[in-house]
């Protein structure tokens, strides 16, 4: 109850959020949006390339970009609650979360979920020393995530629960490390692996000393879950319908041209918003799917993935729906 009445964040936004200012585009657009960023990894690339690439100003939308460093997820949904931020692009386990606390005590439900996209971005990486046949060798491991409610971890718990065993069985300890930090991390043994979304794992296998043991391709069902999402605050959304739509309308279209922009250009436009390698980024595009997928569809596996994994664990109540949390109308 005390997140949902305490959400200011004041100078504490302003101490962890780093406005930055998108390049000159290509039209006039007649419609400033305060967008925040999760500014994570190749998953949430959609972004980055619908304002290089023109389809926020085709659209008519001027994005005044806030970005949201990887860890600090949390601070952006609650920056939609507070009306710092109209939208923001990032995971939505959050929203789940404090949406079934509002629903709780009687409330409406404040956030929606109107898009969701990247599917299956969860890699598993190892400390190359550490011998890896099956998922029981990893037991009693120093595991990084980015947060206690990282979308990957909870992607992780139900690929462990799909094998029969859980994160609490295999006796992992979970250490919170910031994305952009986890290969030093690892090569300097303060953890055994991590979770995380490409390029990191690529940038910490190119160290050589370490090693992608799990992809999104072998964890199942739990690899096709999408974990990335267009949220905003439930009024501002009845409010601003019409942006709101053509918000989602700029990323799917940037989606549909995802397959053929020319790698170089999403590695050069990746270098620029998310820094590394050129040539590990090169590596790691065949590995990321950050394209928006329906809703409905993704809706589903989102349930069946995470959400399930949230219940079973006492974060969202057994009654929490899918119409508490996502909305199906306001961007088809």
């Amino acid at each position: 109850m005390r997140i949902l009445k305490n959400l200011a964040v004041g100078a504490g936004l302003a101490a962890t959020l780093m406005l930055t200012v998108g390049p000159a585009l290509a039209q006039d657009p007649t419609t400033p949006v305060r967008m925040g960023w999760l500014r994570s990894s190749l998953s949430l690339i959609m972004h980055p390339i619908a304002v290089e690439e023109g389809f926020y100003a085709r659209n008519g939308i001027a994005p005044q970009v806030t970005e949201i460093r990887s860890g600090d997820g949390g601070i952006g949904t609650q920056s939609v609650m507070t009306g710092d931020l109209d939208i923001y692009i990032g995971v939505v386990s959050d929203v789940a979360k404090l949406n079934s606390q509002a629903k709780d005590i009687g409330q409406t439900p404040p956030l929606v979920v109107v898009a969701l996209g990247s599917p299956g971005a969860t890699n598993l990486v190892l400390r190359e020393g550490i011998p890896y046949q099956s998922i029981g060798d990893i037991k009693g491991l120093r595991i990084g995530v980015s947060s206690l409610g990282s979308a990957h971890l909870v992607t992780f718990r139900h690929y462990l629960a799909e094998q029969g065993t859980t994160v609490e069985q295999l006796q992992l300890q979970l250490v919170r490390v910031g994305g952009s930090d986890m290969p030093a991390a690892l090569v300097s043994n303060q953890i055994d692996g991590f979770l995380h979304s490409q390029p990191t794992p690529a940038i910490a296998v190119a160290t050589g000393g370490a090693k992608l043991v799990l992809a999104p391709s072998q964890m199942g069902t739990a690899g096709t879950s999408p974990n990335v999402g267009i949220i905003a605050s439930r009024r501002w959304a009845a409010e601003n319908g019409d942006t709101l739509r053509k918000v989602v309308a700029a990323l799917k279209q940037a989606s549909a041209a995802y397959a053929d922009i020319p790698t170089a250009r999403v590695v050069e436009i990746a270098v620029k918003y998310l820094g590394g390698d050129p040539e590990t980024l090169t590596a790691s595009r065949p590995f990321v799917d950050p394209r928006i997928v329906d809703l409905r569809a993704g809706a589903d596996t989102y349930w069946s993935v995470e959400m399930s994994a949230m219940k079973e664990r006492g974060e969202v109540a057994k009654n929490f729906e899918q119409s508490d949390m996502f909305d199906f109308d306001i961007a088809p």
